[in-house]
């Protein structure tokens, strides 16, 4: 994250003051579940399952405790003290000094307390923070399968203010931008400058907007008085010949710092980074940035990884970005939640499209239900949904709020629900789209600005190919022109199921052959990747992800639809099909089923994956000819192969790729 974090004894040590002070919190620890006497020494980010990480259907869900002593400072006196959380699953409580200062219900967003006066300046003072990972009928989300991780399992902060300074009472910067007109000429709006104070304080708020170079190209001050304890200044800002956010293609970035000052002394001073860039809804269904059509290329990442699970690391964050973009994919949609703050950062800067989850999510299983009629189930669902928002509406990046995935309609329905959500999140953030995910006809796809239908034929049911005579179902329906529709897709595939036929599994089944993952995406993506009426596709997902519900492939509670392994170690093939059509800046070629390296036919398919328009296999370095690529495939058919060892190359230009095949020579048949 871009702040200043000041380690606690380090500061101790230092007669400096600063107008706002961080402190990060991260270490020294002491964590334990039921008995203290067993307490363990850790550093957060912390996660406490193991025990799931390994597959365990009954791993735990309870409560964990962490308990340190810090010792505030003689010099806070008078200040105000903030506790902030950067994410804690799923329902969290903050004792100091055996005092309750409050609780937090949601696993997702950060939150803030208010600690001033539950410490006593220059005395050391007990933190103990109970976090509880049991399901609740009244916390979102009761539903899904995504492990529920428990733990501190991102940044703690303590944030000292003085009595005057920008608010992060909600668990922002303090700092908003809204628009009222955006285009190669001007950008125009407003920069809402949050104030925490007491009431009747006077102060000047100073807004100053920065390029890429540092330059200043906006900068105005406007005097206030305060008349509640928070306060917004609104300070309208113009620019001229602005560079606009344009996605991969040019994300655009620009600073903006607030200060304000009592007298002439700066009290406070925070920086947003943002960009400016128009989201519409094209006639044709296509989704316009800045006007121009803009085909969404994305994936669904689900937010864990293995032995990390939920504590991920800006490293291994980082990493992931990195392998998102090797794919060439252009848009992501956050599964089950808001990410880590980094990850938004990173989307900023590399020009990545973001559809974020509200945690709102559907049943797998019989014995699970997404959606509670109870004033404290809305209630919960409308807090999460309004943090999200306010943390996240700064990033140019986000282009849509998903606010259900998934939802089943038995018993009480949530159509009226979702219809409240949609009309809270429209008047938080009248500027994007707002979205569903949807695995069911009916008046639920009607709600939201964009649809994105979820699909599973050829792996659930059915065939690949019947996504065919969906999309001409879909195309034929009379409402087909109020319905802004994209495709999400999922099958599994396991890294060490390899086959000799292709053959559709059964997904309760222990057998996810490879080839079949990658089949199943050849089908949809020459069905669906290019259809003119869709605003975008989605491959469910990018990772495989972490579900004890999910018992079969391998067997391990790891859901294997992605398309790259858990532990980011291994890309499948079906990695290579879409780095083939999205990414032309990265010249490859790959051939698919490396790891079926015995056989035990002679003639054989051999198939490859490239960017490059034609290449040329070579069987024990004898060329076999050129083949051009459709959709990224290049297959030759009934390849002839010698018993024992055969050298495989296919040659692009200046790459290629080699694999090594063997064909047993004690098999007298064909199998």
């Amino acid at each position: 994250m871009k702040r200043v974090l000041v380690c606690l004894f380090a500061l101790l040590l230092t007669a400096s003051v600063s107008a706002k002070e961080v402190y990060n919190i991260n270490r020294d620890w002491k964590f334990f579940t039921y008995n203290e006497n067993a307490a363990v020494n850790i550093n957060l980010p912390h996660m406490w399952n193991n025990d799931v990480l390994s597959g365990r259907a009954d791993y735990y869900r309870g409560i964990g405790n962490y308990l340190r002593y810090i010792n505030t400072k003689p010099e806070w006196e008078g200040k105000r003290v903030f506790i902030k959380f950067y994410g804690a699953n799923l329902v969290t409580d903050l004792l100091i000094d055996g005092k309750h200062v409050g609780q937090h219900k949601g696993g997702c967003n950060a939150f803030t307390f208010d600690i001033t006066e539950y410490i006593t300046c220059g005395e050391r003072s007990l933190f103990w923070i109970i976090v509880n990972n049991t399901q609740t009928i009244n916390v979102l989300p009761t539903a899904g399968a995504d492990n529920a991780y428990g733990g501190i399992f991102r940044d703690v902060e303590i944030i000292v203010t003085e009595p005057v300074a920008i608010s992060v009472a909600d668990s922002s910067e303090g700092i908003s931008v809204t628009t009222d007109n955006i285009d190669n000429e001007q950008v125009s709006g407003a920069v809402n400058v949050n104030i925490l104070a007491p009431r009747g304080s006077q102060a000047t708020v100073r807004v100053s907007i920065m390029d890429e170079n540092d330059d200043v190209v906006f900068a105005q001050t406007s005097r206030i008085r305060t008349n509640e304890r928070i306060y917004t200044a609104e300070i309208p800002f113009s620019i001229e010949n602005p560079k606009l956010w344009e996605g991969t293609f040019a994300p655009n970035l620009y600073n903006v710092r607030a200060d304000v000052l009592v007298d002439t002394v700066v009290y406070d001073s925070a920086t947003i980074t943002t960009g400016f860039r128009t989201l519409k809804m094209g006639d044709n269904g296509r989704i316009l940035l800045n006007g121009r059509p803009y085909p969404i290329n994305g994936v669904v990442i689900h937010r864990d990884r293995a032995t990390a699970g939920s504590a991920m690391s800006e490293r291994e964050i980082e990493d992931d970005m990195d392998i998102l973009c090797e794919m060439g994919a252009n848009a992501v949609r956050v599964a089950g939640g808001s990410h880590h703050p980094h990850f938004y950062e990173l989307c900023d800067e590399r020009g990545i499209m973001v559809i974020n989850d509200l945690p709102f999510i559907g049943a797998t299983v019989l014995n699970n239900k997404g959606f509670f009629n109870t004033k404290e189930f809305r209630d919960n669902g409308r807090m999460q949904l309004t943090e999200m928002i306010t943390q996240l509406s700064n990033h140019p990046s986000v282009m849509a709020w998903n606010l259900f995935s998934e939802l089943e309609l038995r018993g009480e329905t949530p159509i009226e629900y979702i219809k409240e959500l949609n009309s809270l999140a429209k008047e938080l953030d009248p500027s994007r789209f707002t979205a569903g995910y949807s695995n069911q006809d009916g008046e639920i796809n009607f709600i939201t600005d964009l649809i994105s239908w979820s699909h599973t034929f050829g792996w659930l049911e059915g065939l690949p190919e019947d996504i065919t005579l969906w999309q001409d179902q879909l195309h034929r329906t009379p409402e087909w022109d109020k319905l802004n529709s994209a495709v999400g897709y999922k099958c599994g595939g396991a890294i060490s199921h390899v086959a000799d036929t292709l053959q559709k599994p059964i997904l309760a089944s222990n057998w996810h052959p490879e080839n079949w993952q990658s089949h199943f995406n050849e089908v949809y993506y020459s069905s669906i990747g290019t259809d003119s009426l869709l605003w975008g596709t989605f491959v469910d997902a990018l990772f495989d992800y972490g579900s004890v519900l999910y018992t079969h492939g391998e067997g391990l509670g790891v859901n294997d639809t992605g398309l790259v392994s858990f532990d980011r170690k291994t890309y499948k093939d079906a990695f290579y099909l879409y780095k083939a059509n999205w990414n032309k800046n990265e010249p490859f070629v790959y051939i698919t089923e490396k790891r079926r390296q015995q056989r035990r036919k002679l003639t054989q398919q051999i198939k490859a994956y490239s960017n490059l328009p034609e290449a040329e296999l070579w069987i024990n370095d004898e060329s076999v000819g050129l083949k051009t690529a459709e959709n990224g495939i290049l297959i030759w058919d009934n390849v002839t192969l010698a018993e024992g060892d055969n050298k495989i190359e296919v040659k692009a230009g200046d790459y290629s790729d080699d694999a090594t095949i063997n064909v047993a020579t004690n098999f007298s048949r064909d199998l």
